[in-house]
């Protein structure tokens, strides 16, 4: 059986002048790195947005990505008569 587990990270990377693109992607998949411990492995990224209702009239939409980490695990054994 599998579970999976879901990760949410910023849609785009804001890197300053003296930054290099290279090291903010190599921050990005350093969250997969650090995720994929003790069993899980990454499956995918999808994007995800969301909308935060601010106020009655107010809405602010939110564009992120979320990591998608599987882990197989054994199945419940089932109790015998």
């Amino acid at each position: 059986m599998k579970i999976y587990k879901v990760v949410p990270y910023a849609e785009s990377i804001v890197i300053s002048k003296k930054e290099t693109a290279q090291n903010a992607i190599v921050k990005f998949f350093d969250v997969i790195k650090q995720e994929c411990v003790d069993g899980w492995e990454y499956h995918s990224t999808s994007p995800v947005k969301i909308t935060r209702k601010l106020s009655k009239f107010k809405k602010r939409e939110e564009s992120y990505n979320a990591f998608i980490f599987v882990k197989e695990v054994k199945e419940p054994s089932l109790p015998t008569e």
